[in-house]
């Protein structure tokens, strides 16, 4: 009755006062009831163990007949035994199927008085107490190779290269084959961290930790190498003048708003661009990986080679747009899926026991196909100085709670 009361008087729109207790044993009550309903729908079987030897009377309008010496009355048309239907195909389950509808029973008390409370909470005027945010704990990072050191005196740190050690399609490479020294990279470099995951996950740019909780700082382009014991990362940051390019080729941003020219641009930079608005297949065809030995054995230094390799052509290449929110810049990651490339796994194989005495530049340039788009100019270049896997940090988990996904299966390419 006073819930009935509380809902007409809830529908007429009157407001009135109803103590915690009431909903509180409301609560309770809906709670037993459907204990005492989940405990009353469960049939058990019982069989019929009754001694084969004890007889039966029943005395219908039909004939007597005479069995094992001892006279029972049986009917022409005996009835039929109606059966039971059973929930159970076992009795040993029992047991089990009691406890399991009080478990049922339980959770529901436990919700309902949960929605008692919040109903409670809606009469009284009172807002919900939002949950309060995971705080972000800062993950380590390489430090920057101290200026003037010599090569190898320290581990675990990062440098940028000088942008002319690599050698780009020249003006005229469309005719004379000819290549060039490389002007300064288009995406600084921001800094680079080694992780070990039993994982080999993707779109790492959601992990607020990274680049000790300042990656969405500017927007970055991250490049993930995902290796069989866990993930290698860079940094690299997008100037103003390609972010146009980069939200449009994502389909973010007013679509309607025309684009900067790029006829004034240099012909790097135009290649920049068109890389920003193409899509994942057009991206795979003109990314290239330009992979140095800056000091090493001469065994690694052959392996590596330093030749140009279109990275789409190695190995499964998957990109992760994130637009600018809640004040975070955006970011675009690149995950590269090491270990699906036979030709990466060769030199994994060959470079893991000389990582701590090895200096390696990985430089990256997005191919000129067309006259326009030459001569080449790096995109970015990132030194590591002397990887120890030993010394590195577990991956920061993630603050959003969200999962991280499996390696895909290991496909080979053919190396170009």
């Amino acid at each position: 009755m006073a819930v009935g009361a509380v809902l007409f008087k809830a529908l007429e729109g009157r407001v009135m006062t109803v103590q915690l207790d009431l909903l509180v044993m409301f609560g309770i009550a809906c709670g037993l009831v459907g204990y005492q309903i989940a405990v009353a729908t469960t049939v058990v079987h019982v069989e019929n163990n009754c001694p084969p030897n004890v007889a039966f009377s029943y005395k219908p309008k039909g004939k007597t007949k005479e069995t094992g010496g001892r006279g029972v009355d049986e009917p022409e048309h005996p009835p039929k035994r109606r059966e039971r239907p059973s929930l159970r195909g076992n009795r040993s389950n029992g047991s089990l199927d009691i406890q399991e509808s009080r478990s049922k029973s339980l959770a529901l008390l436990r919700s309902s008085m949960k929605s008692t409370k919040g109903v409670f909470d809606q009469l009284q005027g009172k807002e919900a107490v939002p949950k309060e945010e995971t705080p972000i704990v800062p993950a380590k990072t390489f430090a920057k190779f101290p200026d003037g050191a010599a090569l190898g005196a320290h581990l675990n740190c990062w440098s940028s290269p000088p942008s002319n050690n690599f050698m780009v399609r020249g003006p005229n490479y469309l005719k004379d084959k000819k290549k060039v020294p490389s002007g300064d990279y288009l995406l600084p470099s921001r800094g680079c961290d080694l992780f070990l995951t039993d994982l080999a996950p993707v779109n790492l740019g959601r992990n607020r930790s990274l680049l000790e909780g300042r990656l969405r700082d500017v927007p970055t382009f991250i490049i993930n190498y995902r290796l069989p014991w866990g993930v290698f990362l860079s940094y690299h940051e997008i100037p103003e003048r390609f972010i146009p390019f980069l939200r449009r080729g994502n389909g973010h941003g007013d679509l309607s708003k025309p684009l900067p020219s790029t006829s004034n641009m240099p012909p790097g930079d135009r290649a920049l661009c068109d890389f920003f608005l193409s899509d994942s297949h057009e991206k795979d065809a003109v990314w290239k990986i330009v992979p140095v030995v800056a000091q090493g054995p001469w065994m690694v230094k052959k392996v590596v080679g330093g030749k140009p390799a279109i990275l789409g052509k190695q190995m499964p290449v998957s990109y992760v747009y994130q637009p600018p929110e809640n004040g975070l810049a955006e970011y675009l990651e690149a995950d590269l899926d090491i270990v699906s490339s036979a030709a990466a796994r060769k030199i994994l194989a060959v470079v893991r026991s000389y990582t701590q005495v090895l200096t390696v530049d990985l430089g990256f340039v997005v191919q000129g196909n067309r006259t326009e788009e030459l001569p080449e100019q790096m995109m970015l270049g990132l030194r590591l100085h002397g990887l120890d896997p030993l010394t590195a940090e577990l991956l920061p988990e993630f603050d959003d709670g969200s999962s991280m996904l499996d390696m895909d299966e290991d496909t080979e390419h053919d190396s170009d």
